[in-house]
């Protein structure tokens, strides 16, 4: 018998390749039958409401490196960020499909989920501006929106067979920080570019 949270992890990455995808598909998709599947979730609808749940609760368990104090050092901070990369890519099927379903969006209990995730990760991505540990001049939002294109970018890679899922970790967090720690300034007396 499937688990209920691998039948929603899932049925959410049949829906990251196919946001319209029937009840029948995403049975198949996930190796169960329609009559299954449908004594579990009686519609569509709560079968997406029941994925957008998971999400929640999945990348909630994902942002405990958020909680640092304000008053901490580069070093927690840069060990924060990379636990929290690496606990969110298992997590990029989830926030594929639910980011871009209108059903799912237009849930007040879902938005609110995620309006909280977001405050909580944009103070921890100020923090990390703080101490100059990621670029001041890129406004928050940018930089968590943009980890969240790299994870779903891997998701998709993976999903499409072009990546290894065990590369991706390392893929994603490079593209990541390549992006968004400061430049290094020059050393003391060299000429400016």
């Amino acid at each position: 018998m499937v688990h209920e949270e691998e039948l929603l992890d899932g049925a959410a990455r049949v829906l990251a390749g196919d946001h319209s995808a029937s009840m029948v598909q995403i049975a198949a998709g996930i190796g169960t039958s329609r009559a299954t599947l449908s004594r579990r979730y009686a519609t569509r609808e709560a079968l997406l409401k029941a994925v957008a749940v998971r999400a929640i609760e999945v990348v909630d368990g994902c942002l405990a490196p958020l909680d640092l104090a304000q008053n901490a050092d580069a070093t927690a901070f840069d060990t924060a960020l990379e636990e929290l990369v690496v606990a969110l890519l298992p997590a990029a099927h989830l926030y594929g499909f639910t980011s871009r379903d209108a059903t799912v969006l237009a849930d007040p209990a879902f938005r609110a989920g995620v309006d909280r995730q977001d405050q909580r990760a944009l103070a921890f991505l100020g923090l990390g501006q703080r101490l100059g540990r990621l670029r001041a001049d890129l406004p928050p939002y940018w930089i968590w929106y943009s980890l969240w294109g790299l994870l779903d970018a891997a998701a998709e890679g993976v999903r499409d067979g072009h990546l290894a899922p065990r590369q991706i970790g390392h893929l994603v967090l490079t593209s990541f920080l390549s992006g968004t720690r400061p430049s290094a300034p020059p050393p003391a007396g060299a000429p400016a570019p």
